[in-house]
């Protein structure tokens, strides 16, 4: 997701070439023995290294190693980057010819931003973590090193040791493009002092259970019985990463094809239909939460904010959430899938490490994201609480399933997963999400709104900007 500079859309990453990858991935697979993984030890910082050596990675048939520093780009709150560097030093430990220095930001704007400026002035690191959803940048503009062969060469046995989905994501021109290592699915937070998702009644349907979910009519009626005690009962964004899986819920989707969208498809009778009972609920001022500010991210925080306030009763997140949640004094949360207008669907969030094509320790650099994408390397990542791991045994594992930790149903990440789609792909649609944006706020807060005619312009809109730049030589509105 490069928003200032538009890319030539690379070749459409449709379904089958996606499940042709996954089944290249497990041939070369099937061939390998072993993960590769070596031990580690434990977490330091590692913000002072030294800046990055200019001279070629020696290849595995070259006599001693030569000391090399490898960049590697992380973002994310404290306990993220805590993990990241954990990861780093454990490998250290086991390679001493290597200097792993971490660069860390905040979240993945700032690290979109920053990445930007590093491969325009030739200073890009050499791994760096990534959303799935700037692929079709990286791709168009030649950006990132494919890491299948590379990996293949080092014993990483894709086939059923990685989560498929993680795999799909980070595929194209029928090549890994960076390995995954995070597939976090939406889910819904919820305060256990204010709701029991359990006890929720509605006629003649069996009560929730985290296995099953529930519907949307018992999610609702939840949201209204935590505003009947005076507490804001749910925080819906106004977004489309909201209201896809809804829709895909209800038998329709956001888009014309997920793989290769030309248009959003709001005003389609289907999505339409669904949108009748999302917009039933998120209109509701004394149930959804309105912030005082509707600018997306500011709102996010906001609602955020009074969850951990006790002041709202749920919101819908990632896996991403956890550290900061379990930090807030007195805070008790779990977690539920998502409700479901018909099947049950969510979306994930997906990111991965990928190799700059302009690295000039490749071999070095392949050498670390496998160890990271190993057994081993994936729990230390996994014990930050806010990933869900690509690496099935780590996802397993006592460093994700810490039953000493919050939340108590930990095993809704690893159920819904099974029924988790990505985000639409195309390189167009940061553009589509950051214009339609003001529209959906409307949609959503306007105290009067004509949906048809609203739901109509932005699907318009969105054809507009999924067509690609315009041939006219100079900038149109």
């Amino acid at each position: 997701m490069y928003p200032r500079r538009r890319a030539q859309r690379p070749a459409p990453r449709r379904r089958a070439v996606l499940l042709a990858t996954t089944v290249a991935l497990v041939a070369l697979a099937s061939a390998c023995t072993g993960g590769g993984s070596r031990a580690g030890g434990d977490e330091s910082p590692s913000s002072s290294s030294p800046a990055s050596s200019t001279s070629p990675t020696p290849s595995a048939s070259s006599g001693a190693p030569v000391p090399l520093t490898l960049r590697f780009a992380v973002y994310g709150g404290r306990a993220d980057v805590r993990a990241y560097e954990g990861l780093a030093s454990s490998y250290m430990r086991a390679h001493p010819e290597v200097t792993v220095h971490v660069e860390a930001v905040r979240d993945e704007a700032a690290s979109v931003e920053r990445l930007e400026g590093q491969f325009d002035g030739d200073r890009a690191p050499d791994v760096f973590l990534a959303d799935s959803s700037n692929l079709p940048t990286l791709v168009g503009e030649r950006r990132v090193q494919p890491v299948d062969r590379l990996l293949e060469q080092r014993n990483v046995a894709f086939g059923e040791r990685y989560e498929r989905l993680g795999l799909e994501a980070f595929s194209a021109d029928s090549s890994l493009q960076c390995m995954p290592n995070n597939v976090s699915p939406q889910v819904v937070f919820y305060n256990k002092r204010l709701l029991t998702p359990s006890e929720v009644s509605v006629p003649g349907v069996d009560p929730p259970n985290p296995q099953d979910g529930w519907n949307w009519a018992q999610f609702e009626a939840a949201a209204r019985n935590i505003s009947a005690i005076g507490v804001t009962g749910v925080y819906l964004e106004p977004a489309l990463t909201t209201l896809t899986p809804f829709l895909r819920s209800s038998g329709a989707d956001v888009v014309d094809d997920p793989q290769a969208p030309t248009t959003l498809m709001l005003s389609d009778p289907g999505s339409r239909d669904a949108l009748q009972t999302i917009l039933g609920l998120a209109r509701d001022r004394g149930v959804n939460l309105r912030p005082t500010s509707t600018a997306g991210r500011t709102a996010a925080q906001s609602a955020l904010k009074r969850f951990e306030a006790g002041r709202l009763g749920m919101l819908i997140g990632t896996r991403a959430l956890v550290p900061r949640l379990r930090h807030q004094p007195g805070l008790r949360f779990d977690v539920y899938p998502l409700p479901r207008l018909g099947s049950f669907r969510t979306t994930a969030d997906v990111t991965g490490y990928c190799i700059s094509r302009t690295s000039q320790h490749v071999d070095a650099a392949a050498d670390f994201i496998a160890y990271a994408s190993s057994d081993v390397g994936a729990r230390i990542t996994a014990r930050s609480g806010g990933i869900v791991p690509a690496n099935l045994a780590a996802l397993q594992s006592a460093a994700f399933k810490d039953p000493h930790q919050l939340p108590r149903h930990v095993e809704v990440f690893t159920t819904v997963i099974r029924r988790a789609d990505t985000m639409p792909d195309a390189a167009g649609w940061p553009d589509v999400v950051s214009a339609t944006q003001p529209l959906l706020n409307r949609l959503f807060y306007a105290p009067h709104v004509n949906v048809g005619p609203l739901l109509t312009r932005i699907d318009r809109l969105s054809a507009t900007l999924l067509a690609g730049p315009s041939p006219s030589p100079t900038p149109t509105s």
